[in-house]
């Protein structure tokens, strides 16, 4: 049977975490493998990071058997660029370009050298959206992403570590419908996830496990090493106000050196919350979770606790998760602190996560660009061979039938040029006759025209409310004709009523021409309407009038005066036949 587990990494500041899940046949998923390699030195120096974290990542890749195998792995939070920007409504077809445009003015690198990629946060709703931008410096990635592929790990994606976090906190915790903050205390930095129903919120605090053991190493006179051995060992937050002191003397100073640190970390953590709550909008957390080395540190839990004095709990990601039969259960909740981003990667390749960014490093982005056009070169190759193959074929059929058929149609090709003469003879004749039969087509056409058009303008009368007295041809807007009450000079140039609306016409364009009715209605239950409803059915005759303008309304007298039988009425359509009227 094919294996169907899946593996995935974290690539923290002091410690590579690894895992192997497999997904139940209900949904949930199954851890069953994991372990940790540390990275010694202090993690700050970046000049040694990466040759450690090649030789931590090969001891996980060889107690989990990784090699060959496809993992996703997720970066810390201080080596990502993260904002979160709120944007106002947008049309979603656009939703790329106003990010990418809202990316190039946050980022603080030009957008072609870093790998970013964003995810909306939150509900749809409401007259804003959040959208999460994270960026990281292409060559920093690829850097880390050269020392997993080296030991022979084949990468599906690169997730961030605190929004890998929020994604586990979703699924070990649905039960938690009050604003959370998860501190994620790591040995470089500390990230801070708020959580708040569907929405996320994160803060990078650079202040860390390592710095705990700097300040040690400094007031107390030891290297790194040793302090970080002492702080392991012997360590823990000394409790507030009147305590008894520890009888060791290098213990209680360390204790208090420890308490001195978080305190600033208490600070920071503060300084964080009022920010989400004036500038986010956010909701001051309720409930705090520990998770991260650091919160294994003793009375870690009762200081934030003390200082923030509400619930305050060790982050439980594996809550949610079955435990293999293989997997030490308590070996497992000892270290389930630690293993919060490792969940979170396991939901990312078991089923869909609420916040799911992506950040591909190039080898990852062409490898993914070459499997996805793979099968259609594959397919294009097979289809090329396939149809030389079956051009061949044809071509050689074919030439045999071409050579058959040659002498015949050679035969044949004489006495069509003759049949071939005589046709044209008899396409001049008949365009001949095509052009004189046009002729006398228009003109019977032309004759038919007017009767045409009357017998349009009688059967719109649907009743005898409503009658024309005169019907005229307009050509550009003015009268053709004279006027009927003589008036010769008058009639050559329109009255400004009737051309006010007529352009111009261009030199050398057709002249329009309009129909111009004019005519009474009696007065009726219905008034003015019947003369509209005439002009509106005057215009579905479309092989006569064209569309008037919007602005082109019948002129109808209003039918008011009680002594009056009938009341006049006029207006113009435009005629679709271009006729010579006027000859």
């Amino acid at each position: 049977m094919a294996d169907s587990s899946f593996a995935v990494l974290n690539l923290g500041s002091q410690r590579v975490g690894g895992a192997v899940f497999s997904k139940a046949r209900n949904g949930d998923l199954i851890l069953k493998a994991f372990d940790f390699a540390e990275m010694h030195g202090d993690p700050s120096v970046e000049a040694t990071r990466l040759p450690q974290l090649r030789v931590a990542v090969l001891e996980i890749a060889d107690k989990l058997k990784l090699k060959g195998k496809t993992v996703w792995y997720a970066i810390p939070g201080h080596s990502v660029f993260t904002r979160f920007v709120k944007l106002p409504p947008f049309d979603t077809d656009k939703a790329d370009q106003i990010v990418e445009f809202e990316a190039r003015q946050n980022v603080p690198f030009p957008i072609n050298e870093v790998i970013w990629d964003y995810e909306f946060i939150g509900d749809e709703g409401g007259s804003e959206r959040e959208v999460a931008l994270v960026a990281i410096k292409a060559d920093a990635l690829n850097d880390v992403n050269d020392q997993v592929e080296s030991a022979g790990i084949k990468v599906a994606g690169v997730d961030l570590a605190p929004l890998a976090a929020f994604n586990a906190f979703r699924f070990a915790y649905p039960d938690v419908e009050e604003s959370a903050l998860i501190i994620d205390l790591g040995a470089r930095s500390t990230n801070l996830v708020f959580v708040e129903g569907s929405r996320v919120f994160t803060r990078n605090i650079l202040v860390g496990g390592s710095t705990l053991t700097g300040n040690i190493g400094k007031e107390l006179g030891m290297n790194f090493g040793e302090a970080e051995e002492q702080k392991r060992s012997r360590g823990y937050v000394a409790p507030g106000g009147a305590y008894e002191p520890n009888e060791d003397e290098v213990v209680d100073a360390m204790a208090k050196i420890m308490r001195n640190t978080m305190t600033r970390l208490h600070g920071e953590i503060v300084r964080t919350i009022n920010y989400y709550r004036g500038q986010q909008g956010g909701s001051p957390p309720r409930r705090f979770f520990l998770c991260g080395g650091g919160a294994q540190a003793a009375l870690a839990v009762e200081f934030f606790h003390e200082k923030f004095n509400l619930p305050v709990e060790i982050f439980n990601p594996l809550r949610g998760v079955q435990l293999d039969s293989r997997v030490n259960r308590a070996l497992a909740e000892d270290n389930a602190a630690g293993m919060a981003e490792l969940v979170g990667l396991g939901l990312r390749q078991a089923g869909a996560c609420p916040v799911e960014v992506e950040l591909l490093p190039d080898s990852v982005s062409s490898a993914r660009d070459s499997a996805r056009r793979a099968p259609f070169l594959l397919m294009a190759t097979a289809c090329l061979f396939a149809a030389l193959g079956v051009g061949v074929f044809y071509f050689n059929r074919a030439k045999l039938a071409v050579d058959n058929h040659l002498t015949a149609a050679e035969k044949e090709h004489g006495e069509l040029d003759r049949d071939d003469k005589l046709i044209k003879d008899y396409d001049k004749q008949l365009n001949l006759l095509q052009g004189q039969s046009g002729q006398l087509e228009q003109a019977v056409n032309d004759r038919s025209y007017w009767t045409h058009l009357l017998n349009v303008l009688n059967s719109k009368f649907e009743n005898d409310f409503i009658w024309l007295t005169q019907i005229e041809v307009l050509k550009n807007g003015g009268a053709m004709t004279p006027s009927l009450g003589g008036a010769t000079a008058a009639a050559a140039t329109p009255p400004p009523s009737l051309t006010a609306n007529a352009a111009a016409p261009l030199p050398g364009a057709e002249p329009q021409y309009q129909l111009r009715l004019q005519g009474l209605y009696r007065k009726n239950d219905s008034g003015q309407e019947v003369v509209y409803k005439y002009y509106n059915d005057l215009k579905t005759a479309t092989d006569l009038f064209s569309a008037p303008p919007a602005e082109e309304k019948p002129e109808v007298e209003a039918g008011l005066e009680e002594d009056r039988y009938a009341y006049t009425f006029k207006f113009r359509l435009p005629l679709v036949k271009g006729m010579k009227f006027d000859k």
